[in-house]
């Protein structure tokens, strides 16, 4: 919707997460990767820079330093399949 409004890919995807942030007061916490921050985080399978859309064909998916693949089933730090109950 940013890039229907008039934006590049590259200003849609800072307003996203960046700016989104800064706005909440939250970018030390989150909004971008670098050290100490919280890693959730998606993996895509296309550029969202040469369209937008690829940010549509997720890959994986980090959550709570747990990172998914398509199916949901956790591949770090543990393999386990989706609906497998953790010990």
């Amino acid at each position: 919707m940013l890039q229907q409004g008039g934006m590049t890919a590259m200003e849609a995807l800072r307003a996203a997460t960046i700016a989104g942030a800064r706005y909440l007061g939250l970018d030390a916490q989150l909004g971008s990767i670098e050290p100490g921050k919280l890693a959730d985080l998606v993996v895509l399978d296309a550029n969202p820079l040469e369209n937008i859309r690829n940010s549509e064909k997720i890959r994986m998916v980090m959550k709570n330093g747990m990172l998914y693949n398509e199916n949901l089933d956790e591949v770090w730090p543990s393999q386990k399949r989706r609906g497998t109950l953790r010990q």
